[in-house]
């Protein structure tokens, strides 16, 4: 049994997770070949930094996936990029800032803002808090991701605006990927992980979106199948 523990969100909707960096962590694993413990947390305060994902590992506790990445490659000398030069890994970051600081506060807008979604959504986030704290959390959550979107500069925009943001950043993209098996090329790397974490997030949710719509139309015109890819780097 591996002694590295994965704390995540739980998953719904035919995913492990229903939290984009906790897919990304699981994916990054399986690509490098390390083993790991998966445990499911309700909620993310437990936490070193109050939030999911976060690890244990050899009386460590670490948490975001960027930083838990970090170690895994000098812990156990596991490098997904390792096959990219330097100006490749340059755009790979690029198009982490572009999924992580930008798309995914779309989606988080998507889920948490529209009146439609937030009512089904709500049951999911929250289905692991019992009542009736939950209905007291309810606002209050909804609340702190409104101003964590605002903060961001994101939740200034109107709606239209802001799907029209995703839109942009899911068929560049696409347009990115073309026909090549992976993001960078032949091998998966974190670049993948990363995309994996989020776009099943926005495809795969049974709620209406702008987002969703363009995401499924370039699965369908292009090669943005990246439900397929966890089947390819599994360990």
């Amino acid at each position: 049994m591996s002694d590295l523990i994965v704390h995540q969100l739980p998953g719904a909707w035919g995913l492990p997770s229903i939290s984009p960096f906790c897919l990304k962590l699981d994916l990054y694993l399986r690509i490098v070949d390390i083993p790991f413990q998966t445990v499911v947390d309700a909620t993310p305060f437990r936490g070193p930094k109050g939030k999911l994902p976060w690890i244990e590992h050899e009386e460590k506790k670490i948490g975001d996936s960027g930083f838990i990445i970090e170690y895994v490659e000098k812990r156990f000398g596991r490098d997904a990029n390792a096959g990219l030069s330097a100006a490749e890994r340059a755009v790979s970051l690029a198009m982490r800032r572009l999924i992580e600081e930008n798309l995914y506060w779309t989606m988080v807008h998507d889920r948490w803002m529209v009146e439609d979604n937030w009512r089904s959504f709500r049951k999911v986030v929250l289905g692991g808090v019992p009542m009736p704290l939950r209905l007291v959390i309810a606002p209050l959550a909804r609340r702190g991701v409104r101003r964590q979107l605002q903060g961001h500069g994101l939740g200034l925009h109107t709606q239209d605006e802001i799907h029209a943001i995703g839109q942009r950043d899911i068929s560049a993209l696409a347009d990115f990927l073309a026909d090549k098996p992976f993001l960078m090329g032949e091998k998966a790397t974190e670049i993948d992980a990363v995309a994996y974490g989020l776009l099943p997030n926005i495809m795969q949710v049974p709620i209406t979106s702008p987002l969703k719509d363009e995401a499924l139309k370039r699965a369908t015109a292009n090669a943005l199948q990246v439900g397929e890819i966890p089947r390819s780097c599994a360990r």
